[in-house]
């Protein structure tokens, strides 16, 4: 009876450094799989962090591009406005200086 009692007290030991064992082998792959899906996820992520700052550049530049356009399209036409009231000046202008010429050299007709 004692010895049937060790035999199986022994047969519960070896046994149970097998579902160590195993246990152990499992955890293992369970750890490897973690490592390859964590890798798998930060690519991933690294991918679509890159996708989106490459597509928040294009959608600023787009954006930076169409108001330095307004702004240049409104500086053109406030530009073409003043040398449009300039030009309705020029005549006058041109009389004026004439006739400072002419009055400063004693001028009176040409």
């Amino acid at each position: 009876m004692l010895q049937e009692t060790m035999e199986e007290i022994l047969t519960a030991e070896k046994k149970a450094e097998e579902i160590i064992a195993a246990a152990s082998a499992e955890a293992k792959e369970l750890v490897a799989l973690a490592e390859k899906e964590r890798e798998a996820t930060l690519l991933s992520a690294k991918k679509e962090s890159a996708e989106l700052m490459r597509r928040l550049e294009s959608e600023t530049q787009a954006a930076a591009k169409s108001e330095s356009d307004a702004i240049i399209a409104k500086g053109e036409k406030e530009a073409e406005a003043l040398y449009a009231a300039a030009m309705k000046k020029a005549p006058e202008a041109v009389k004026r200086i004439a006739e400072e010429i002419f009055e400063e050299y004693g001028v009176t007709s040409l």
